[in-house]
């Protein structure tokens, strides 16, 4: 119930300070700021946070696939031209980052490391890392942190939740900033 009272209060400060095209993000915006400022009081409404927002998911894609037999259609008509974009961007992003991880270790063993410094310096642009990462930015947490937890990189999963969560609140806030700008 006190996780039920955080996310109520949030959304209420959120619809107060932003008007209802902000409460969302607010709300967000409010409850990361909770976790950094109380994180005992966060680390103990994990678990009740947790069931909550699965059950809120479990709606959400039950809501989401309601009109599912008009989608299939236009998903049929689209399946070329979505699958040739989705391709060209994975390869033009697994190739940047293929080209930047050689860049990296290329100048990092110019430089004349010891060994051992060599090895460190070689697990910051690991390819497992690269990957989660890239999941993360294109995919989102979700798709990021299911990639790691398969291939059993378990050390990932919370990186991936954070930086695919970051990039959509950056993103969320840019876009609305975009939205504000481009709508006068």
């Amino acid at each position: 119930s006190l996780t039920f009272t955080v996310g109520a209060i949030a959304t209420w400060l959120g619809e107060a300070i932003g008007g209802q095209s902000g409460a969302l993000p607010l709300a967000t915006c409010l409850t990361i700021l909770f976790t950094v400022c109380c994180p005992q009081l966060a680390k103990s409404l994990s678990h009740s946070g947790e069931t909550l927002g699965t059950c809120l998911l479990y709606f959400f894609f039950a809501t989401a696939g309601a009109p599912g037999l008009s989608i299939a259609d236009s998903v049929k008509a689209a399946f070329l031209p979505i699958g040739l974009f989705l391709s060209l961007l994975y390869g033009i992003h697994g190739s940047v980052l293929i080209i930047a991880r050689k860049l990296v270790l290329s100048t990092r063993r110019r430089k004349g490391k010891r060994k051992d410094e060599e090895e460190s310096n070689e697990s910051i642009v690991l390819p497992q890392r690269l990957l989660v990462a890239s999941s993360a930015a294109i995919g989102g947490p979700a798709t990021a942190a299911a990639l790691a937890k398969a291939n059993k990189w378990d050390s990932l999963v919370a990186p991936a939740l954070i930086v695919g969560n970051l990039g959509y609140a950056v993103a969320t806030f840019a876009g609305i900033a975009f939205h504000t700008y481009f709508k006068s």
